[in-house]
């Protein structure tokens, strides 16, 4: 039904994979659980949606709740003096507030068309199998489509052509997902009018311009690059001119124009505000000597001569009452009186008592916590103490299988009758016998099924046993065939007992060589032996070029068919053998080396760079130390180090190591953090981590730089707020239009109030007579 919306698809938001789960919980047996209750909702039972989050309940249950949730919020205020209250009640899971007119009283589909649907098998349960018709969230002019279904419906399938933010480009989308962003610049005209939006296809309104432009502040004293946006500029600097009496200074910041006469010479108040003069603007204006009589409090005002500074509190003495009216006392008109009396009325939760010293009678909420155990019987209440019933238990708990990969959440206090989750994924306890794990099977409870792998132990003879895993055998010790011997009795379970077996002998196909190691015959391990092939040895004799002509015989050693043993024959031929150097040799067969070459050799440096001649015998008898040191050309190494740098050394062999960095006395260029210093250093110190620290004149650079930012942030934060200032300000004219009079509905009032104004004068006074007795006896 929702194969045409895709759940990753970025024009849905997701709605679709929220609709597809809910549906699959609806289906699913013994997954939709009614809050309030803890119970399973079945098929046939009668159910409530709630049209916010959607949740279904047992309708007897939201019944019940709704009207202890409006009896809860109604009996705080009489009936008697607030008639049109407003009643209300909260849903159980998203505690959405809904009036009393929408307390549930009948049985509707998931859309709300059918009343009391019937359960039929090929529909889903509490729906009418018709269409939907909802109006859809996108504000579009069609409806929803799929058949009356729980949850929130998906997002609109019909397609349109629209275009993008900025408007450059078009395509066709969904009707629920019109807006989409084509990635281009966007190169709309910016608020500043000179320049166009750089950022990419974006909604809504354009960033400000952010490009610098080099302007002057107001006084004309500085120029520096300022935001195109930002307009004029101050340098927060105080402008000093002297005035004309030439002995105050002006101290505005950076303005443009006059700076006006001085501050001093315009007129001046006394200190009680009474009278204004004008005077020389180096004197000091003196007190008038009238009565000051500023306000020091709401009933009373200061009656000091005038005089400068602030009055001081209130001194009158009046007669105060506390604010729970039960004590009374004079006090200075400045101090506020409470006595010690204790409310002792209960607070709205109806379970603890006020306990406010001096309560006027409207007493706080009360803020402990209502710790009643909820009907999950796990947790407590955790809201601040109420009356009524506590809403359910919110937390999910998770059902686990067997190796806990595997869960399933359910609402709290349902887990005990909830089944485990069947798990799929591969069993994951560690084996009793000697394998690192087991046959592969699924998780499951209880005990693992008897491994049957290849045992695989490496037997005395050198193979892995081929037998059936015998380490961890289970052997029944007690047949759960034996009877009870009554009614009383209970029934025995097999008792089973793991017990390891050895390995049963090696029948393993194994090549047994002959005495001479000449061939192999294929045997059983068991019973293997070491015979005779008849083939010559073949071994070389002890001068080393020749080989034994005598029949296959017993050697010390019969893997090495070239080594000379001592069963063989003795040589008598001439020597054949080669000296290392690659010369033959001209005696006769001898054991040992042959004697020094006396050839001529050619031999490259270790460089690469010159050529060197030496006799072939005396090569021979180097070690490998004096060949290092002969077959060096002592010029210097041309090879690169790791900084780029020759090799410090003479030339010496390759696997001999370079010179390290840490020798190089090459210079390198080097410079601060700020790039300002730059020197030459030698390659070795830099590479040591040498560093050129930034001095007082790269610190003073970068401070100003600091300085420069967080005046331009400064400037901009004030520009937004006169503009927020602005567009308040013009939001505060446009609410506040008076509606016009109608005058109509005026005209046809008017013969009734004439006809019946002594009825309703009087019905008004005995009213008004009534509340001013209640106001006397309350008092």
């Amino acid at each position: 039904m929702l194969r045409n919306y895709k759940a990753d698809d970025d024009d849905d938001g997701g709605e679709g994979k929220n609709v597809r789960r809910l549906l699959e919980n609806a289906t699913s047996a013994n997954t939709l659980t009614c809050l309030i209750c803890i119970s399973t909702i079945k098929k046939n039972d009668a159910i409530w949606n709630c049209s916010n989050c959607c949740a279904s309940l047992h309708l007897a249950c939201i019944q019940k709740w709704a009207k202890d949730g409006i009896i809860r919020t109604s009996q705080h205020l009489s009936d008697e003096f607030f008639p049109e209250k407003d009643r209300f009640w909260g849903c159980p899971k998203c505690r959405f507030e809904f009036p009393l007119r929408d307390a549930p009283t009948r049985y509707y589909c998931y859309c709300g068309k059918t009343t009391d649907p019937k359960d039929d098998p090929w529909i889903l349960p509490h729906s009418c199998g018709e269409f939907c018709g909802k109006t859809l969230k996108s504000g579009c002019a069609h409806k929803c489509v799929l058949v009356c279904h729980p949850g929130p419906c998906p997002p609109c399938p019909a397609q349109c052509r629209v275009k993008c933010f900025c408007g450059q480009q078009q395509k066709v989308v969904r009707c629920g997902g019109k807006s989409w962003c084509c990635g281009k610049t966007c190169q709309k005209a910016i608020n500043c009018g000179k320049h166009q939006c750089q950022e990419p296809c974006h909604d809504g309104e354009c960033p400000p311009c952010a490009k610098k432009v080099s302007t002057k502040c107001a006084c004309g004293r500085e120029t520096a690059l300022q935001l195109c946006r930002i307009g004029d500029w101050h340098c927060q600097r105080v402008c000093g001119m002297k005035f004309d009496c030439g002995l105050h200074s002006c101290n505005k910041v950076c303005h443009s124009g006059d700076c006006g006469p001085c501050i001093f010479s315009l007129p001046r108040s006394c200190p009680c505000g009474k009278t204004k003069s004008v005077t020389d603007c180096s004197a000091e204006i003196s007190p008038c000597g009238n009565t000051c009589e500023k306000p020091v409090c709401p009933l009373h005002f200061c009656q000091e001569p005038c005089h400068p500074g602030d009055c001081g509190p209130c001194t009158e003495s009046m007669k105060k009452t506390c604010p729970c009216g039960a004590k009374t006392k004079p006090l200075p008109c400045s101090k506020v009186f409470t006595c010690d009396s204790k409310c002792k009325s209960q607070r709205n939760c109806g379970r603890h008592p006020c306990n406010k010293r001096c309560c006027a009678g409207t007493c706080p909420p009360c803020d402990q916590i209502c710790s009643r155990v909820l009907n999950c019987r796990n947790h407590k209440c955790d809201s601040l103490c109420h009356a009524g019933p506590c809403y359910p238990c919110t937390q999910v708990v998770e059902v686990l299988c067997a190796c806990g990969r595997t869960k399933v959440a359910v609402p709290c206090g349902k887990q005990r009758s909830t089944k485990p989750p069947k798990c799929n994924l591969a069993c994951e306890i560690p084996p009793e016998c000697h394998h690192p794990s087991r046959t592969p099977h699924s998780c499951h409870f209880g005990r693992c099924p008897p491994c049957t792998q290849i045992c695989s132990i490496l037997q005395s003879c050198g193979h892995h046993c081929q037998a059936r895993c015998h380490s961890a055998v289970e052997v029944l010790v007690r047949s759960d065939k034996e009877r009870p011997a009554g009614p009383w009795e209970l029934k025995n379970s097999p008792d089973l007992e793991i017990h390891e077996y050895p390995c049963p002998p090696c029948e393993q196909l194994v090549r047994m060589p002959c005495l001479g190691g000449h061939d192999e015959t294929p045997m059983k391990c068991c019973e293997s032996r070491v015979v005779s092939c008849g083939r010559p040895c073949a071994r070389k004799l002890e001068c080393g070029n020749h080989v034994c002509q005598l029949p296959c015989h017993e050697v010390e050693n019969p893997e090495d068919l070239e080594k000379f043993d001592s069963a063989c024959d003795e040589c008598s031929s001439l020597c054949t053998f080669k000296k290392p150097c690659g010369h033959p040799c001209v005696l006769a067969c001898h054991r040992g080396d042959c004697p020094s070459c006396p050839e001529t050799v050619r031999v490259k440096c270790h460089c690469g760079g010159m050529t060197l001649k030496f006799s072939c015998g005396k090569v021979a008898r180097l070690t490998q130390a004096e060949k290092n040191d002969v077959f060096s050309c002592k010029v210097q190494c041309p090879a690169l180090m790791s900084c780029d740098h020759p090799c410090t050394q003479l030339c010496h062999p390759a696997d001999q190591p370079h010179s390290l960095p840490a020798d190089c006395k090459k210079k390198c260029p080097l410079k601060c953090p700020c790039g300002r210093i730059r020197e030459q250093h030698q390659c070795a110190k830099v590479l040591a981590g040498f560093k050129l620290v930034c001095d007082e004149e790269c610190h003073a650079q970068a401070k100003s730089r600091k300085e420069e930012e967080e005046t331009k942030i400064r400037l901009a934060r004030e520009l937004k707020e006169k503009e927020e200032a602005l567009l308040q300000e013009q939001y505060d004219k446009k609410k506040g239009k008076k509606r016009p009079r109608n005058r109509y509905h005026d005209e046809e009032e008017t013969p009734f109030l004439k006809e019946h104004w002594k009825k309703i004068a009087g019905v008004a006074a005995v009213v008004a007579v009534a509340f001013i007795a209640y106001i006397i006896q309350t008092v």
